[in-house]
């Protein structure tokens, strides 16, 4: 296990805050993404490593995990193979190129402060027919505008506003990052979110959209999502 000790106390005063239910998560959606046959998996923020214990039991393949939080990567090394204590964004990384079958983030990206450098830096370890198998937040989800319209922008401990985001996306911009770092993006799947309340508010908010003349074909579908799942390969 390698620990790399940049400003470790400082990056995880935050993470140290949150409910210890935020670690034990599993990504069902990226768990039905990953094919019985792959071999090498690597998951940036692999937290308490129960996403790839669960992969494990499905695929018998190898499990690399990254995890930037001390004490969830303490506990990951009991269900994965390997893993890595450490900041992505400046670990040097031992792993041989074209190595994995995938490369998972599950809400990872909006942490990080150049998630863009992280993907183009991780591109040679994915292999010619890997993937990035990605979930992230759609910050143009119903419930910001509901906030913006009240004049928030509240951060909490969980959620599309967690205090430790530093990005934030919508589709077009999920499209664009990966395109801007040499992926190629062959399936999305939207997590949506809604309720009869937001509903009629969505109705509103598109006739305002439709009179004030701005286009948008897409607004009523993607304003619903509070997720997207995404797989990416190499072009």
């Amino acid at each position: 296990m390698e620990i790399n000790k940049r400003s470790l106390a400082n990056s995880m005063k935050e993470y140290q805050l949150k409910n210890k239910e935020y670690y034990k998560g599993i990504n069902r959606q990226l768990f039905d993404l990953i094919e019985p046959h792959v071999k090498t998996i690597l998951e940036i923020g692999c937290a308490e490593g129960l996403l790839g214990a669960a992969v494990k039991e499905k695929t018998n393949c190898s499990y690399y995990g990254i995890e930037s939080y001390p004490p969830a990567a303490e506990k990951a090394t009991h269900y994965i193979d390997e893993v890595i204590t450490g900041d992505i964004e400046t670990l040097k990384l031992p792993f041989q190129k074209n190595t994995f079958d995938h490369i998972i983030f599950g809400d990872v990206l909006e942490h990080l402060e150049d998630p863009w450098a992280v993907l183009s830096n991780l591109k040679p370890y994915v292999k010619e027919t890997g993937s990035i198998l990605a979930s992230i937040p759609n910050i143009g989800h119903i419930s910001i505008f509901e906030s913006l319209l009240s004049g928030k922008w509240t951060y909490t401990q969980a959620g599309l506003l967690d205090k430790t985001h530093l990005r934030f996306f919508t589709l077009q911009e999920i499209r664009k990052m990966f395109h801007e770092t040499g992926y190629k993006i062959n399936q999305i799947e939207p997590i949506p979110f809604t309720t009869d309340y937001y509903e009629k508010m969505i109705s509103k908010l598109d006739h305002v959209r439709a009179c004030m003349g701005i286009h948008y074909e897409d607004f009523e579908e993607e304003i619903r999502v509070y997720q997207y799942v995404i797989k990416a390969e190499k072009r």
